[in-house]
């Protein structure tokens, strides 16, 4: 018995597709749901099929995304890094970044946003 404590396997959830203009083959499972006790702070896992990419775009937050599987390029206007498992990558606010799937198998990415107090955004319980 774990009281409190719950266990979700993402790779079971469906997610939702990426709707963002740009983006391609790209899929989001939130992975902290809805908490009204957390204000500035939400995470989501991003699946993206071989060939993929989120839209290029910037914003007002701060991100921190880690490689769970699979392989990524993290483009910005000038430069292009490339990322393998177990490493993570942080997106300064304002940088204009794409991620990209150029492997042969999905890759898996964890997304960690950090909003500044006038842009909190609510997120969920898990």
């Amino acid at each position: 018995m774990f009281g409190l404590i719950r266990v979700r396997k993402l790779s079971e959830e469906p997610g939702e597709p990426e709707k963002e203009e740009g983006s391609q083959e790209v899929n989001s499972v939130d992975i902290v749901l809805k908490r009204a006790d957390l204000k500035a702070f939400s995470s989501r896992m991003l699946r993206i099929e071989p060939g993929g990419h989120t839209a290029f775009h910037s914003h007002s937050r701060e991100h921190i995304a880690m490689v769970l599987s699979g392989r990524c390029n993290v483009e910005t206007q000038g430069s292009t890094q490339e990322l393998k498992p177990a490493m993570v990558v942080a997106i300064p606010s304002g940088e204009g970044h794409r991620f990209v799937n150029p492997g042969n198998e999905r890759l898996a990415l964890l997304v960690l946003n950090f909003f500044t107090e006038d842009e909190s955004k609510p997120v969920a319980p898990i």
